[in-house]
Order: structure tokens, then sequence, then C-alpha cells
């Protein structure tokens, strides 16, 4: 139904419940607190130029294309649209009314019937903000018309014409747009001078604006005699946009590609998604905790200059038995985003205390944080090439913050979940070429933003994950879209949610261990804690693909030794976790390293207190006060304290002894260096976000047809307003009031050339910095900048 509509507001009144709740599901920047109340806020909601140039981050490349239209020729009818698209030819109508109802669903072009009219032309609304010269074009003729900064161009055009310089400036304008159509531009190109025809080529070929000191005098003139070119500012020259079409010949069209391409598509079962995306989820987080487990036992060096040299981590990798050296990369940018490790010193890496809760927390847990920790990550962690440079930023160097890099986590993820149900087709993607394709048409503004760098990196980082499983989205990217990316989100909040999808993951991916007679054990599918542990403590990977193998070694045995366990626990738990028994030889070789282990003791020595009188150090050993050095005797003569040599004098001097220090050599010490403390290590705090109340679209829908504003906290809006005012509390006070419940008050305000004007108004709306209101004054809605709003009062004067 068009018949009536002539206003955004009337359009957006007429549509029905459902049209509307998913408008305002497409635009959630128009859910404000309060929310507007009337269809005219919402309306200059949907139009504020901010709002507007965001959206075509949303648009896919078609929609796109068609809203470049709308820039470029402003309102036109369904044949107009059908005109310039090529329809028949190089578009087809159904993709091009696709394309228009995706305009609509964002409120970006509405249907207009002038009065007394039976067309419905789309209207646009102000698109400046979004394109400066769509598809390399210029302005309408009528506009430069009326902007040319030279009268004596205007009035040789008018006589050219034929037309009365006589009428008023509106009605020439009009005139000369009428009169110039393609035959009458291409007469006037045809019968002008070579020297500007050539120059002209350069506009048409190339960029429609132009420095008025690159333009020849003698075929400048000829030009702007013809209104085939305009100067504006007496710097500027630019080719109308009539003239550029014109002078492209009769067959040239826009390049608007409407089609979509054709993608691989097919029903999902959603258990082998499921199946899928937890072995992913399990194989990652079996090798992250190998890897944290080996940076604790042999450590881990950074470089200097910062970050993990590249023979390093390709050396991490190997020994690992990883196969790809991104996914060491990317497991310990996470771990180091989870706060995980952390670095030691200038040139150290080493766990945290956060280490010992996430290596003993069940898979679906340890999954639930790293994927938490990549989702709040500022930047691509694999991708690390800034913009301002070709080369590589090693892993674990410290980068900027990259807010392209997460805001196509984000959009990607959402551009993916296009589908309706579990049981309808879903898009399946099978590499990252097809990726990037997909992004191409689906968010071209975001993809390209970007770059190709992040999108290839992203599609590998999501697949480890089990974000995407086979080329298709998993529940994973559902979670993930509904917090904020990047820095913005709690990754608790994120890690809980996601700890609770992930809770039958380990039962979705069940594993087997079979222990050869070679001293290998195969494994079969992605291990739990407990066996990785084992397997990790006592073994050595020699491959970590979805079968893994592990072989057992004098050496790996005793490493398990080392942890505290037994021969006899050992035998245990590989019988506990095998299929079979234990290998006689295997058997064999744990007894044996038992039978020998320990035979030689190495004890550290913190201090040794020597004297060669035997009765002063029983009395010292035996010195209640000297309880807290923790005395041993190894030899009559040597008195071992387990506190440091520094702590032990110290303790020794103050209850009246008289200890002196020796070297190593047994020569006296004298040491009057200052003392050097640890520095504590700083937590940062994560940054606390004012909670914002956003009401669902549903709601909201609600409330906009019965004109109610619902539920408004108006000391959170006096807050609001205050924070951006320099009213007096009064003032404030009657300023909150219209901004909550829209009752009429007069405001002066400060305009652009300082002045101050008085505006009566109502159905006001404040939106961060801005108050959005209708004035009655001059009876159209604006905006005001509320720090400019000079006083306020009760009612219109």
């Amino acid at each position: 139904m068009t018949e009536g509509i002539g206003t955004y507001e009337e359009w957006l009144a007429s549509l029905d419940e459902d049209e509307l709740i998913g408008l305002l599901r497409r635009r959630p920047d128009v859910a404000t607190d309060p929310p507007p109340r009337s269809f005219g806020l919402l309306a200059q909601l949907l139009g504020s130029p901010w709002r507007v140039a965001a959206l075509p981050r949303k648009l896919d490349r078609g929609a796109l294309d068609l809203l470049e239209l709308f820039a470029l020729m402003g309102d036109l009818s369904r044949a107009e649209v059908g005109h310039w698209t090529g329809e028949g030819t190089a578009n087809q109508s159904p993709d091009i009314d696709a394309a228009l109802a995706e305009l609509m669903s964002f409120g970006l072009i509405r249907p207009n019937v002038a009065p007394g009219s039976d067309t419905v032309e789309y209207r646009p609304v102000d698109l400046s903000g979004v394109f400066s010269h769509p598809f390399g074009l210029a302005l309408r003729q009528r506009k430069l018309f009326l902007r040319c900064a030279v009268e004596q161009d205007r009035l040789a055009l008018l006589a050219r014409l034929g037309i009365d310089p006589g009428l008023d400036r509106t009605a020439r304008a009009d005139a000369v747009a009428a009169a110039m159509t393609p035959e009458r531009i291409r007469a006037l190109h045809d019968d002008g001078p070579v020297e500007m025809r050539e120059m002209l080529s350069r506009f048409v070929d190339g960029n429609p604006v132009s420095l008025i000191f690159d333009v020849p005098p003698t075929a400048g003139t000829a030009a702007y005699e013809r209104g085939l070119l305009y100067r504006l500012d007496g710097h500027r020259v630019e080719m109308p946009l009539e003239v550029s079409i014109a002078l492209r010949g009769e067959g040239w069209r826009l390049p608007i590609e409407l089609a979509p391409p054709i993608f691989a598509t097919r029903v999902l079962s959603q258990d082998d998604v499921r199946r899928t995306r937890s072995i992913a989820l399990l194989q990652f987080c079996e090798h992250t905790q190998a890897l944290l487990t080996s940076v604790d036992t042999d450590g881990l060096t950074m470089m200097k200059t910062g970050g993990i040299s590249a023979k390093e981590l390709r050396s991490l990798t190997t020994r690992l038995g990883f196969a790809e050296e991104h996914d060491t990369a990317l497991m310990l940018m996470l771990a180091r985003e989870a706060g995980l490790i952390a670095e030691r010193g200038k040139t150290g890496v080493a766990l945290t205390s956060a280490y010992e809760t996430w290596s003993t927390s069940a898979r679906a847990e340890q999954a639930a944080v790293l994927l938490a920790a990549w989702w709040y990550s500022p930047f691509t962690p694999t991708h690390r090439v800034p913009r301002a440079s070709q080369k590589a930023v090693p892993v674990l160097k410290k980068m900027l913050d990259d807010p392209a890099a997460a805001d196509l986590r984000s959009t990607a993820l959402t551009a993916l979940l296009r589908h309706d149900g579990p049981d309808d087709r879903t898009t399946v993607l099978p590499g990252p070429d097809e990726f990037a394709r997909y992004l191409d048409w689906h968010i071209p503004v975001v993809s390209t933003s970007a770059g190709a760098g992040h999108v290839g990196a992203l599609w590998t980082e999501a697949t480890r994950l089990g974000v995407l499983a086979g080329g298709a989205p998993t529940d994973l990217c559902s979670i993930l879209t509904e917090f904020p990316v990047g820095r913005d989100g709690d990754r608790r909040r994120i890690a809980a949610a996601l700890t609770d999808q992930l809770q039958d993951m380990a039962d979705r991916v069940p594993f087997s261990v079979r222990l050869l007679p070679d001293s290998t054990a195969v494994v079969t599918g992605p291990p739990s804690t407990e066996v990785a542990s084992i397997l990790g403590a006592a073994a050595q990977p020699e491959s970590r693909e979805v079968a893994s193998v592990w072989r057992f070694t004098p050496a790996t045995i005793r490493s398990f030794f080392d942890t505290g366990g037994t021969g006899d626990e050992l035998i245990e738990a590989l019988t506990g976790m095998a299929e079979g028994d234990v290998p006689q030889a295997l058997a064999y070789t744990i007894k044996d390293c038992w039978r020998t282990y320990g035979a030689l003791a190495v004890r550290r020595i913190p201090c040794a207190i020597v004297s060669q009188d035997q009765v002063l150090l029983t009395t010292i050993e035996e010195d209640e006060a000297l309880a807290v050095l923790e005395f041993h005797r190894l030899a009559p003569t040597v008195l071992i304290s387990s506190a440091t040599p520094i702590d032990t004098i110290a303790v020794l001097r103050r209850h009246g002894y008289s200890p002196v220090r020796h070297s190593d050599t047994g020569q006296l010490e004298l040491d009057s260096s200052p003392r050097v403390r640890a520095a504590t290590a700083r937590t940062t705090q994560p940054a606390v976000l004012s909670a914002r109340h956003r009401r669902d679209p549903r709601e909201l829908a609600r409330l906009l047809r019965t004109g109610d504003s619902g539920g408004v906290d108006q000391a959170r809006v006096r807050a609001s307003l205050q924070h951006h005012s320099r009213l007096l509390p009064k003032e404030l006070d009657v300023l909150t009031d219209a901004a909550a419940r829209g009752t009429p008050v007069s405001i002066d305000y400060q305009n652009s050339k300082g002045a101050i004007v008085r505006h009566s108004i109502s159905d006001a709306l404040q939106d961060g910095n801005w108050l959005f209101a209708l004035s009655d004054s001059t009876g159209t809605r604006e905006s005001f900048a509320i720090m400019n709003i000079r006083a306020v009062s009760t009612g219109p004067r």
C-alpha cells in the first residue's frame, strides 16, 4: 500500500507489524534510551547522517551498487531503476527487486507518491556522507548551474540554449536541465573546437573534478559557455553528470551487478557439524596444553626487540609434532590473550597462575577460555602485518589494536548466518578462496577495508577453533555474535556462555589408546585432559594429527617420575586408559627405570653455615628463635639454612651472632651493593562499560504504535544531559522532562554562526550529545548540539 505516502514518517506508520519489527531488528542503532516515541522521531534517527554512513558495512555488493545509483540520481521510479541497471540484459528483474527490498529493509529508501500522481518513486535518505562522487561521476546539471561562480558563463549558456535570462534563478536552472538532453549535449560537444574536445576527454575517462589551473583557457571558455564544464569556486571545475553520461555513448551503462554469485549449499546434519567442531576444539585444547607444558619445562626465549623469532617458532613446532607454524602462533597468541602466559623479564616467557586452573579444567572450559580470548583479541592473531608495513610482526610482540580486523571477525560470522533454521540449506565454503569470494559479495565494505590477509587468516583461525566446520558455520557463530567483539567484550561472560554450549563436546568425540609392542601409544581422537597429561609427562609425541603417536623412552619415563609418579602408578594409569594390557617390553622398561631412579640424589643448598666450633653450631641449631631458618645438619662442621645468605646473616645478627659472608672459594666477601627487589606485576583491570538499555525490536514496535515511551529512568537521562550541557540545575530539569517525556519547551540555541536563536520544540529525544526534536518555530525536525543550548524554559514562547 503506497497511497497517501508522502513523507518518511508516513511510510514508517504504514508498515505492518512484521515489516516494522524487521526494520528495527536491522537497525538496532535506533533503539535509543529512552526510545523514540513517535514515527517522526524514528524517521529522524533512521536518516541521521552518521547512522546512514555506517550502514554500507551491512549491505551486500548488489544493494551497495543500487544505493550508489540512488546517491547519483536521487529519486527514481521503478522504470528508471530498470533503465539504469540494464533490466533484462545486464540484470534481471528478481535481482533488482531483491536489491530494492534490501535497501528498504534498512530504511535507506522509501516509496513516495507525489501529489496528483500515480507514479511511485523511490526516495533515498541523505547519502552525501556515504558517496562523494558515485561511480566516479559528479553532480547533476541543475545543481552545478545554481552553484556556478561566474554569472557570465550562465548568461552565455542561456543565450546558446535560447532561454530567457529574465526568468528567476530556479526557473532558469529548471529550463537548462530540461534543455540539456543527451542529443543536445553531444551536439554542443561536436560543435566545439578540437582542443575543447580533447580536453573534455580526460574528464570523461577520469575524474569529473579538476583544478581550474589545469584547464587550458581557450578550451575551458568554450566548455563553460556550452554548459559542458562549470567553474564553481574560482579553483575547481566540474563536469555535470548528464554530460559525463552523454559523452560516453548511447550504449553505456553504469557498472551495476545485482546478481549474486552462486555458492554451494546443502542441508547439514547439526550432529555432524557439532561433532566436527568438537574434534577441532578438543585437538586445539590438547595441543595448547602440550605447548604450554613445554614452555613451562624448557622455557621460551624472546628476542631483545620483542616477540619469538621465526627459528624459535619453527623449532618449537617441530619438537612438539605440530603440523603448521601458524597453529603454534595462534596457540601462543591466544594463551597470552587469555592470561595463561606472560612476559618474564625482558626476554622470557612464563606461565601464570591462571594456567594451573586452566590446565586442570574440563575440555569444555578450556575451549571456552581460548575461544573467548580469540573473540576478545583486537587484531587477527595469525596475520601480524601492520597497514603501514609489509613485514610481519613476530609472534608475541605487542601490536596496536586493529579495529578493522575485529570488525571483520564479527561482521563475517554474522554474514555466514544467512539461513533461517536448522532444516534450511546452508552455504558451504570449501576453502579460503571461496570464503573470500563470499565475503566480497555479502560484506564488500568490511572485507575490503580489512584486506585479503585478514580474510585468509580469519578462515584458518575459525576452522581451527571449530567456529567453521567443513566450511559451514557452527553453533558457536550465533553465540559469539551475540557479544561485542574486541576490547568491548567481556571475556568472562563470553566464556560462560560458550562453556554451557560445549558441555557435551567430549561425549561427541570418543577416543581410544592402543599400546604397541614397539613402546609407542597410538591415540585415535583427541584425548581427555587426564590422558593427555599422562602421555605428555611419560612419552614424546611423534605426530599430532587426528590420530597421534607417542613414544616411550627411558628419558621420557624418568620425566614422569620427576612429576612425583612411580613405576606402578604409570603402569596402572596406562592399563586404565588403553585397550588391552601394557606390552611386556614397555612394562619391563618402566620397572627398570623405576629400579634405578633415585640412586643418586642432588640437593640444592641455599646457604651453608661453616664453623670449626661444633658446639656453637649445635647451639644455633637448637635455638628456637632461629627455627625460621629451618636448619639441617649436613656434617659436624656444616649447618644448612633454608634461607638465602643475606636473610640468614640478617636473622643471626638480629639474635646476637656475628656471621660473615664467604665466597665460593672461601674468601671473605664484602657486599655494599643495593638490594634488588622484583617489581610487583600490575594486573590490568578490564574497562567497565556503562550498561545501555536496549529494547527488543518487538517491544519498540509496540511502543511506537501506541505512542508510549515505556518506563524511562529520568535520573539516567538527566545524568546524560548534564554530561554534555552547561545549563543551570533548574534548566537541566526542564530539558530532562522534555527529553524523557516529550513535553514542549523553549530553548535558546547558539547556531554555527554564533547567533542565539530561540526555538519552541516538542517531541524531543536525547541521543548522545545531540537532541532531536520537532521545531515548532521552523515546522521541521532538527538536531541540536546539547552543549550549544544556552537556556531552557517551560512551554513555548
